[in-house]
């Protein structure tokens, strides 16, 4: 099996506070995995580390190939006078030339259905809008990992439906961490739940959310 990450027994403290305690999973090509579990569970911090903005305790966290991230506030991502400028910047940092960068940036937009929006600034789009921004500045450098961080935050029902409709026809690999139950059931086959910095548990999406006794047990319903 081909992998995009791999994460053997990582562990991660802040100061004393332990927050990631042995965590190891795998993703595939062209999989989709979510993680969900409560508030503190070590989800963000999870992601932190396979994106290399923390480093573990102890064990690895490997991306193979390129990856990129969809942060929870879009705030962080869109910040050009435009947001064609937006997607365009990070293409530019790694040395595409603008042509390209521009056109890469359109095609990345059109995909999210915001190509219409690519004069404005973020700050003139809703939210909804603001963080489809954010996913095709990921999906412009061509991931082979996309890496997103409670996606749905703030979302209303209908933007979330047409984030959901666009990252389900990724070819790209997809890890998500959401706490938002019926997203991960629209976007991933496979699901880890995570609690108290521990996988509690690991396997089909659909058959744990089914689980209401699991789902329970580790603040999830």
């Amino acid at each position: 099996m081909s992998l995009a990450a791999r994460v053997e027994n990582v562990q991660f403290r802040f100061g004393e506070r332990p927050v990631l305690r042995g965590v190891s999973f795998t993703v595939a090509r062209g999989e989709s995995v979510g993680i969900a579990g409560p508030n503190g569970a070590g989800k963000s911090t999870l992601l932190w580390c396979l994106m290399g903005l923390l480093k573990p305790v102890s064990g690895s966290a490997q991306v193979f190939g390129r990856f990129a991230a969809v942060f929870q506030n879009p705030e962080d991502q869109l910040f050009m006078p435009t947001i064609l400028e937006d997607v365009v910047l990070p293409l530019e940092s790694r040395g595409i030339a603008r042509d390209q960068a521009r056109a890469r940036a359109l095609e990345a937009l059109r995909a999210v259905a915001l190509d219409h929006a690519a004069p404005r600034p973020g700050h003139q789009l809703s939210l909804g809008e603001r963080k489809r921004a954010a996913l095709a500045a990921a999906l412009a450098l061509e991931p082979d990992l996309l890496l997103l961080d409670e996606p749905t935050s703030e979302l209303d029902p209908r933007s979330c439906r047409l984030l959901a409709g666009h990252l389900s026809r990724l070819p790209c690999a997809r890890l998500i961490a959401s706490h938002h139950l019926d997203f991960l059931a629209e976007t991933t086959t496979r699901l880890l739940i995570l609690d108290e910095g521990r996988i509690a548990a690991e396997g089909s999406t659909r058959e744990l959310l089914a689980d209401a006794e699991l789902l329970l047990r580790h603040g999830l319903k």
